[in-house]
């Protein structure tokens, strides 16, 4: 039954709907034109191509810095004579050392056996 009324309900809503749509009368000046359409779209394009380009530019501006301050951190200061550096700072070769023994537990007692009464 109530499938029934949804449907009756729905029908007469779009009854009155069509007469009210042919009853009404449009102003001219209310139904834009597609001229006027294609500018307003044109005009939405351009703002938004325009925003997307202000975010990129800003967005790899500071990829731009980042890198440059990561880059000043991580390069190493040129020095006047490296290779005479690098042999002062090498320390001399040690022997390896010597590996602790690894501790053993102690053995366990063995067990005695009786002795025999003579």
């Amino acid at each position: 039954m109530v499938p029934l009324l949804t449907f009756a309900t729905g029908l007469v809503i779009g009854i009155a709907g069509v007469r009210l749509l042919r009853s009404a009368t449009l102003d001219a000046s209310a139904t834009p034109s597609a001229d006027d359409i294609g500018q307003k779209a044109r005009q939405g394009f351009d703002r938004a191509r325009s925003g997307l380009r202000e975010a990129a530019v800003s967005g790899l501006t500071a990829v731009e810095r980042t890198s440059a301050g990561l880059r000043e951190k991580l390069a190493p200061e040129p020095s006047a004579q490296p290779s005479a550096t690098a042999e002062a700072e090498a320390p001399a070769e040690a022997p390896p050392a010597a590996k602790p023994k690894a501790r053993r537990s102690p053995r366990k007692a063995a067990k005695k056996a009786p002795e025999a009464a003579s």
